[in-house]
């Protein structure tokens, strides 16, 4: 039996760790290189956290925060004006556009809590948020998987 030479080995290896880190990385991708955008009005809850840095942590009061049951759910999304809402998740996947979440007891988690900024920018945006200056922009692909990629003013 005859061994792969040293350079086909390597480039195999690679192959393999660029195919599973694509594989990670793919829910996160997709909506960012595929997805529709929408707006969504925000509100903050917590700015900075030592031990991660600089973020905004934001809540969404368009979109519902809890169900009543644990698992995946999916969450329709109608427009309101110049922003987008949720309305009330179900359980079986609803004509686009949805948000594609999970809920953790009865928590709902649609990925979108996170804004990373610098601390600087962190302060300044927790402001805007709370005089009701900015939108979230998230974009969404076709399997409901979303992806927080700015904030705007209104």
């Amino acid at each position: 039996m005859r061994s792969l030479s040293r350079p086909v080995a390597v480039a195999a290896a690679v192959l393999v760790q660029a195919a599973l880190t694509a594989w990670a990385v793919q829910p996160q991708l997709s909506p960012r290189l595929t997805g529709t955008e929408y707006r969504l009005a925000v509100a903050p809850v917590d700015p900075i956290d030592p031990f991660r840095g600089a973020y905004v942590q934001l809540s969404y009061p368009g979109l519902p925060a809890e169900v009543s049951d644990e698992g995946g759910a999916y969450v329709p999304l109608v427009r309101d004006g110049s922003l987008w809402k949720g309305g009330t998740p179900v359980k079986t996947r609803p004509r686009p556009p949805y948000l594609a979440c999970d809920s953790h007891g009865v928590v709902l988690d649609c990925g979108l809590h996170s804004f990373f900024v610098s601390e600087d920018r962190a302060r300044s945006i927790e402001q805007d948020i709370n005089a009701d200056r900015l939108a979230a922009v998230i974009r969404v692909d076709d399997q409901g998987r979303s992806a927080l990629v700015r904030l705007e003013p209104r």
